[in-house]
């Protein structure tokens, strides 16, 4: 008995779910957080978060459609486990990479511009 329709059945909509979940609240909950790096410059913030927004889909949906393309048979209820098991397990720590190299990026970025800012003389 082949189950690779059940496998997509289950693997789309929790990778939808999380994808969605996982962005939203990123795009949420970091605007204040840059708010405080871009020196409450509302327009660059917006616009750095919306494309990251859209870069979390873009990954999110590309990997689904490369894993959905590329499905191995799955037979058993042990190799349907697992193959989700990896799949999903896989997105996970590419997103949460992509999140600490976003993170990254952006501190370093923070630093260097308050690094070369001219400080404030007291006369």
């Amino acid at each position: 008995m082949n189950l690779n329709l059940l496998a997509y059945f289950l693997f789309f909509p929790a990778m939808l779910a999380l994808a969605v979940g996982v962005a939203q609240t990123c795009h949420r909950h970091g605007r204040p957080w840059m708010l405080g790096l871009f020196e409450d410059n509302d327009v660059l913030v917006d616009a750095v978060n919306n494309i990251l927004l859209v870069g979390c889909y873009l990954v999110n949906l590309g990997y689904i459609a490369l894993v959905m393309a590329d499905w191995e048979d799955v037979i058993t209820t042990e190799q349907l486990l697992g193959t989700l098991g990896q799949h999903m397990g896989t997105i996970i720590l590419v997103l949460a990479g992509l999140h600490y190299q976003n993170i990254t990026v952006l501190l370093t970025w923070s630093h260097f511009k308050h690094r070369h800012k001219p400080k404030n003389q007291l006369p």
